[in-house]
């Protein structure tokens, strides 16, 4: 089965453009304002939308993030509110590929399978998942495998040869590189070993290679869209809308909008 976030990332790629992924919390700034921040992030360029679900322990998250989820679950969403939130969007008539983010415990609390099913249900394309090992995928494909939902990988600057080749091979959507040592959180300038990574990458796929953690300003963009085939985006669209708090949609639009413009290669 041909996978939509795949499509629409070298569908983007083939327009000379690299496709655009920003990441936003369920339940962030507020319930009310995070569907209007996803509606932002659409109409602002956005090609494929990451939703974190909030965790009270997120272990890969810098402290924006962290901040994020903690007020997220003060709004009282958890991950079946998260999947509520995403049935809102979808019924608002955004159909933008979705990608879920979270944590290994609390989607097991659920059951693998039964989150598949109820992510598909409400329109969800993909799922990341930060704290297992890529050796893990082929089994959540397993207890998945009757529901759309595209598993996608992490691989990080330090990840071996071994490891690139493994998270390839059950690679689904696109791979995640990461494009720092440590967690995720707004950073001047981008690695330079991130472009030899995605280079050593794509020797063992075809599938799109994104690059995230640490994005937050056009020109990491503009450089990043020189060597990979999407930019993932974060800690600096939440520091933005924590900073303006009124009319969270229209900072995003403003954020988003701004990275756009570097896209085109």
């Amino acid at each position: 089965m041909k996978s939509k976030i795949t499509n629409i990332i070298k569908e983007q790629n083939k327009k000379g453009r690299i496709a655009l992924i920003p990441f936003i919390t369920a339940g962030y700034p507020s319930v009310e304002g995070f569907i209007n921040v996803v509606k932002g992030l659409v109409d602002g360029g956005s090609d494929v939308i990451e939703i974190g679900m909030p965790f009270s322990d997120p272990i890969a998250e810098g402290p924006t993030i962290q901040k994020s989820s903690h007020i997220a679950i003060e709004n009282g969403v958890n991950i079946k509110k998260s999947l509520d939130l995403v049935q809102k969007i979808r019924s608002s008539g955004i159909n933008i590929p979705i990608v879920m983010m979270g944590y290994i415990n609390p989607i097991l609390s659920i059951g693998v399978s039964n989150f598949a099913k109820l992510a598909t249900n409400v329109g969800v394309n993909g799922l990341i998942i930060a704290d297992i090992p890529n050796e893990e995928l082929k089994q959540i494909q397993i207890s998945s495998e009757k529901n759309s939902l595209d598993t996608i990988p992490l691989i990080s600057l330090n990840s071996s040869k071994k490891r690139i080749e493994l998270g390839c091979k059950y690679a689904q959507g696109f791979i995640y590189c990461i494009s720092i040592l440590g967690v995720t959180g707004s950073r001047s300038s981008v690695s330079l070993d991130v472009k030899e990574k995605v280079k050593m990458v794509k020797n063992f796929t075809n599938i799109p290679v994104g690059v995230g953690f640490g994005v937050s300003k056009p020109s990491h963009v503009k450089n990043i869209k020189e060597y990979a085939d999407a930019v993932i985006v974060g800690s600096a669209l939440i520091d933005e809308i924590a900073k303006t708090k009124n009319q969270p949609g229209n900072t995003a639009k403003k954020f988003i909008s701004n990275l756009y413009k570097e896209t085109f290669k």
